[in-house]
């Protein structure tokens, strides 16, 4: 008995160092997920989606305080309603598929939802 509790003690000596250096990473089935390439939009499918987003009603007042720019975080405080874009333009425009949108009074704002971020600004 007193060989196994010392076995047993020589182990925990062994595995707490282990333990405390920290979280050992986890890897998935998937792997590793790669980031979503930049979203580069030509002037013919930004006409597109200008378009397209005109036919929904969908329009939104931008909050006080945020600037809409490419790369910028949507706000949290007052949250703008983000639409998945509508299914005849992704078929057209198979890039947006993972994008959503946020319609405002003169622009498009196309957000990447994972992120909360503005990946491209689009005119009307």
């Amino acid at each position: 008995m007193r060989t196994l509790m010392l076995a047993l003690l020589a182990s925990f000596a062994v595995a707490a160092p282990a333990a405390a250096q920290g979280p050992v990473p986890t890897y998935t089935v998937a792997g590793k997920v790669a980031p979503k390439p930049p979203l580069k939009l030509t002037d013919d499918q930004k006409r597109l989606v200008a378009q397209q987003i005109k036919t929904q009603n969908t329009l939104d007042k931008l909050p006080d305080g945020f600037t809409p720019a490419v790369g910028a975080k949507m706000p949290t405080q007052k949250k703008l309603a983000e639409h998945p874009l509508p299914r005849p333009l992704v078929y057209e425009v198979p890039v947006l598929k993972n994008y959503y949108y946020v319609q405002l009074d003169d622009k498009v704002l196309i957000v990447d939802p994972m992120t909360e971020k503005v990946v491209e600004i689009v005119r009307q």
